[in-house]
């Protein structure tokens, strides 16, 4: 209150307070936990952990950079204020380049779907720390658009990943040969949720990314745009291992086609649309975000 707090008892507090969040959102190096609870979870409780718990966690952070360390009248601008020098928004870049870096390239060498998206979903962690690091309007509404559009593509792989272990009791990649053929509404529309996901158009996943892009770039940061473009390179090569298991490779056994009840498909179409979408007509999403970073401004 008078102004005169330890430098650097205020070090270790941000720096454990930091620890907290990134743990609860799987930043790197505190994911550790995430590919095991991930695949040892029914998949509804999967799909949960990774959208709403993930979405929680970076609410909090936000809100606590946001008033902890901006400059009241410079948040447009994206006005960091250090603690004596200490660079926050480079610490927090830093975690967004190894949390998005490490989720992409572990995902490469995994064989379970669940741990595959697990991976996935901490390198879109990485993702979303890039609008935290600008942390100005710009930066926030490009966070929360992106939450928007991630909400519906990661259900529904999820959703998909549900749906396959079901009916052919396995969450390998190996038990997806051949499901384009046997089941073609879940091959069409685990393409359309990994396009997303991979952030290539015309799906909400690129305009999520196109909007953290912009953000990043008006705010000049130019490397790290460039690596999470060059990240989301690499996220392709791993979605496709699956896609090309699903078109490209004979059924193993069982070739019968698959049959879902309407209810499963209704729920499958009600993400799957969306999806689309929004990555065509997304000026509700924006106009609700920006709408939402006014409000959350301090008055």
């Amino acid at each position: 209150a008078a102004d005169q707090a330890s430098y650097i008892a205020l070090l270790i507090a941000t720096i454990l307070i930091l620890a907290g969040f990134g743990y609860k959102i799987s930043a790197v190096p505190f994911h550790f936990w995430t590919p095991d609870v991930y695949e040892g979870a029914p998949v509804t409780i999967t799909a949960f952990l990774s959208v709403a718990s993930k979405a929680a966690g970076f609410a909090m952070m936000i809100r606590f950079f946001y008033m902890t360390f901006t400059v009241a009248g410079t948040v447009p601008e994206g006005m960091w204020m250090m603690l004596q020098g200490f660079e926050w928004n480079k610490i927090i870049a830093i975690l967004s380049v190894l949390t998005m870096t490490l989720g992409n390239l572990v995902a490469v060498w995994q064989n379970n779907m669940k741990r595959l998206l697990a991976y996935s979903s901490i390198a879109h962690a990485g993702y979303m720390l890039m609008g935290v690091v600008v942390l100005s309007d710009k930066g926030l509404a490009a966070v929360l658009i992106y939450f928007v559009v991630y909400l519906f593509m990661n259900l529904g792989a999820f959703y998909v990943v549900m749906l396959v272990a079901n009916k052919t009791g396995s969450e390998d990649i190996d038990s997806y040969k051949g499901l384009g053929y046997r089941a073609p509404l879940i091959g069409v529309a685990m393409v359309i949720f990994f396009i997303s996901l991979t952030g290539l158009p015309p799906t909400a996943g690129f305009i999520g990314k196109l909007f953290l892009f912009v953000a990043l770039l008006d705010a000049r940061w130019i490397w790290l745009a460039i690596v999470g473009a060059l990240n989301s390179v690499v996220s392709l090569y791993y979605y496709v291992r699956v896609l090309r298991n699903m078109f490209l490779r004979d059924p193993e056994g069982d070739s019968s086609p698959i049959q879902f009840s309407k209810a499963q498909v209704v729920l499958l179409l009600a993400l799957l649309v969306p999806t689309l979408f929004f990555g065509l007509y997304y000026a509700p999403i924006v106009e609700f975000a920006n709408a939402s970073v006014l409000m959350f401004r301090p008055q």
